[in-house]
Parts: structure tokens; C-alpha cells; sequence
């Protein structure tokens, strides 16, 4: 395994310090500009891929100074962004940070093909999903996954390669992971990094929480409009005006699938019902989870929560990867990423919070801009923060995370969804479980705040 460790060669490193008078932070360098261009040019071509309007897209004209705005606001809050690129046979992986009140811009490239990448992302994200492949749904008639994939090696090459400890990303609270390709569909929290004074190697989780970006280009836009819930104290306060949740529908049972029952998912939606307080809300379960009652009115919830099996399709993603919910057993229970992305053409989600507490939401097909999936269908149709899961844990565990989730949500005020869901893992992994394969499958995709 070491072999194939050293094997991938390691062509360039540096660090870059740009300052400006005032402790103002200025990129304005042709590296970083280029950076930004590709990171644009990638999320057009995945919206084309979509079918997406252009114009869904925002296009502002983008100045350094835009750049200088939303990296102080992030790094006054100790946050770096962790941003990944691949150009010709070349992961570039870019840091953004301010250190002892200087901006810093670094860069570590790797030379890999980027299906090799691809693939090691894959046998790492089995590593972990593997051991519940019984509680997902099944096409009938399909045989098992015998895959035999060596995830270890993959983790540990991955983990080399995308967390470099010259980065010394443990002085952070809070990192931005900005993807190309798959990567989005890794536990990072699960990955381990090395603590700057201790030198010794830590869950990131254990060090800091962690967001997942669409792209560098809307990250900087987006982060410049992003309404957010902070008070004068800069605390987040979380009291939604109308909720819609949506429990363990009654399951076609047609030709194709097999969707085993998830009776943990009405308790766990009742637990957090009572829990948030919602002004108004909406409970659909059973026959009455229909996609029909699902889509009528979706703009005007704040919080979106399905408790539900979902299916990632990474071949045909836009019709065939979808959230189940009930509806004569036929197909048109399936509320598909293009349905969910389409809703933008009648009106844009106002929820600031989507959780999809079903298996496989946070994967998708493999894009240079990132992944297409069920995630990343309600951020395009305009939900802020959505709570996306990466492999299918049983029921009863997910409904305990979720409830220490919405605990947290309550109490933490700070550093809105994604330092909630840490510490909600951090209870977990400390007194339910401490193995990552159950405390790692779920992540906050958007715009931190």
C-alpha cells in the first residue's frame, strides 16, 4: 500500500503571501484569477449538463474586490476555504486563510488522473457504506455489490492527497471544502488531520466543523447576498415560521424496487416536530406523502425534512435519482432531481434549511463542477443550507443523530447548521458510537453564511 502512496507524485507546492495596506486583503494575482475563471467556466457546463438557464446563474460582474470582501468576513471567523481544481492530469488543491492578521493563499498540486481520483473516492466511500448495503433500497432481482475495492488504501491515499499536512489545516474552525469530480461524497469528518501543536492526527471533526460549497464562483457571489439569521450578538437564532416534514411514506411496490419500511423515521420526525416549534407546519406520511401534496406550496416552507428513502443514480441523474414518496405504485411517486430543480421555474425555495434524512442524497454523478445530485437540485432551486446524507445507516441511528441535531440547532446559536451538526456528531461518536461509519454519512452542502 505504501508503494502506491509514493507512486503518486507530489510535482508542486508553495506559499503565497499577499498583503495590502490597511490589512486589507487583496488576490488579485493571475493564479487566483485563473483559478476563478475555471471554477466559473465549470459551473456553467454543469448547469448545461442540467438544463439549466444560464441566467439561474448569477452574473454579476466579479472584481477582486469581491474576492477581498468575502475572504475577510470568512477569516475573521477563523474559517479557511479548502478549494479543489482539476486541470490536465492535476488536482491543484488552493487555500484561502489569514494567519497572524496575514492573508495567506497557498498551493499543493498532485499529479493523478482523474479517473484514478475518481475511483479512489469511490472504494472510500464503500469502505464506510458497505456494512448497511442491506438497509438501502434494492432493484429486484439484482445481485449484491461484491466489491472487494482495498477502501483502506484509498482512504489513506485520499487522505494524503486532499488534507496535506502542509497546510497545517488544524488551526481552523470551521473549513469551506469547495469540490471537483466526487469528492463532495467523502466523510471528511472522518478523514484525519495532524494538530499543529500536539503533531498528532486527529478526526477533523474532533478539530473543527465543515461545510461543502457548490462552486469557488457562486461561493464568492452567493456569500456576498447570503441573508443569514444573526442578531447583534452574532448569534443564530433558529424559530421557523412553517415546516414541512414528510415521514416514511407508504412505498410503491412496483416492478423495479424494493424499499424496506423505516418506522424510526416517523419517531425521529415526531422527536424533531416537537423539538424546532414550528409557527406552522405540514405532516405528510403514509398514503398522504405524495409527491402532489409534497410540491404544493414547497416555496413558502423554511424548513424542508424528509424522513425517506432516496436514490442516486450516477449515470442518469436528472430522472433517475429521486427522493420515494407515495403515490399509486407507480413511478410518479419519485420526486426527481429535475423536478426539485424545476421548481425554480414557478417560484424559488425559501427554506433555509433542506434535511434528507434518506440514504445516498449527498451523491450523484461526477462533474468537474462538482456533483450532480439531489443536494445540489434544492440549492439550485434556492434552498440555503441542506443536510445531505452519504450512505444509508439504519433508521434508528439516523433518527438519533438527527434529534442530537436539532438539540444543537437550538442551543449552539453559532456558526448556523454546519457547527450544530458537529457537535451533534461529537455527542454521538462520544457516548453512542464511536465508529465513523455511523457518525460520518451526513454533511451541511451550501453557503456557510
Amino acid at each position: 500500500m505504501r508503494s502506491v502512496i509514493v507512486a503518486i507524485s507530489i510535482i508542486f507546492c508553495c506559499h503565497l503571501n499577499v498583503l495590502a495596506q490597511n490589512n486589507d486583503v487583496l488576490f488579485n494575482t493571475p493564479e487566483i484569477d485563473s483559478l476563478i475563471k475555471k471554477h466559473q467556466k465549470d459551473i456553467r457546463a454543469l448547469y448545461d449538463y442540467r438544463g439549466a438557464p444560464q441566467d439561474w446563474i448569477t452574473t454579476d460582474n466579479f472584481d477582486d474586490r469581491l474576492l477581498q470582501k468575502v475572504l475577510a468576513k470568512y477569516t475573521l471567523k477563523n474559517v479557511g476555504i479548502l478549494v479543489y481544481t482539476y486541470y490536465e492530469n492535476t488536482l491543484k488543491i488552493s487555500l484561502f486563510s489569514k494567519r497572524f492578521g496575514k492573508a495567506q493563499y497557498n498551493e499543493h498540486e498532485v499529479q493523478i488522473d482523474a479517473s484514478l481520483l475518481q475511483n479512489h473516492v469511490n472504494n472510500a466511500n464503500y469502505l464506510f457504506s458497505s456494512n448497511f448495503l442491506n438497509r438501502a433500497p434494492k432493484l429486484r432481482g439484482a445481485e449484491g455489490n461484491s466489491n472487494t475495492s482495498d477502501g483502506e488504501a484509498s482512504y489513506t491515499i485520499l487522505n494524503e492527497i486532499l488534507l496535506p499536512n502542509s497546510l497545517e489545516l488544524s488551526i481552523f474552525d470551521h473549513l469551506i471544502i469547495v469540490p471537483t469530480f466526487n469528492i463532495a461524497t467523502l466523510p471528511f469528518g472522518a478523514f484525519k488531520i495532524k494538530d499543529l501543536f500536539t503533531d498528532e492526527a486527529l478526526y477533523l471533526i474532533d478539530k473543527m466543523s465543515y461545510s461543502i460549497a457548490p462552486n469557488l464562483f457562486e461561493l464568492l457571489l452567493s456569500s456576498d447576498k447570503n441573508e443569514h439569521r444573526y442578531d447583534d450578538n452574532n448569534f443564530v437564532n433558529y424559530q421557523w415560521d412553517n415546516a414541512l416534514f414528510v415521514a416514511n411514506p407508504e412505498y410503491p411496490n412496483n416492478l423495479k424496487w424494493d424499499f424496506p419500511d423505516l418506522p424510526g423515521a416517523e419517531q425521529e420526525v415526531n422527536y424533531v416536530l416537537e423539538k424546532s416549534k414550528p409557527k406552522a407546519y405540514n405532516r405528510l406520511s403514509g398514503k398522504i406523502a405524495t409527491k402532489e401534496n409534497v410540491l404544493d406550496s414547497i416555496c413558502k416552507y423554511d424548513l424542508l425534512y424528509f424522513a425517506t428513502h432516496g436514490i442516486s443514480n450516477s449515470e442518469q441523474p436528472m430522472d433517475h435519482s429521486f427522493l420515494v414518496l407515495a403515490d399509486n405504485n407507480t413511478e410518479t411517486s419519485y420526486l426527481s432531481l429535475r423536478e426539485i430543480m424545476n421548481t425554480r421555474h414557478t417560484c424559488k425555495l425559501k427554506a433555509d434549511l433542506v434535511v434528507l434524512s434518506a440514504c445516498q442524497t449527498g451523491l450523484g454523478k461526477s462533474h468537474q463542477g462538482g456533483i450532480i445530485g439531489l443536494a445540489r437540485a434544492f440549492q439550485i432551486a434556492g434552498a440555503q443550507h441542506v443536510l445531505m446524507s452519504l450512505w444509508n445507516i439504519s433508521d434508528s441511528e439516523t433518527a438519533t443523530m438527527m434529534k442530537f441535531f436539532f438539540n444543537e440547532l437550538e442551543t449552539a446559536k453559532e456558526l448556523m447548521p454546519h457547527e450544530a451538526l458537529r457537535r451533534a456528531i461529537l455527542n454521538y461518536k462520544n457516548n453512542v458510537n464511536d465508529d465513523p461509519k455511523y457518525w460520518a454519512a451526513f454533511s451541511i452542502f451550501g453557503v456557510p453564511y
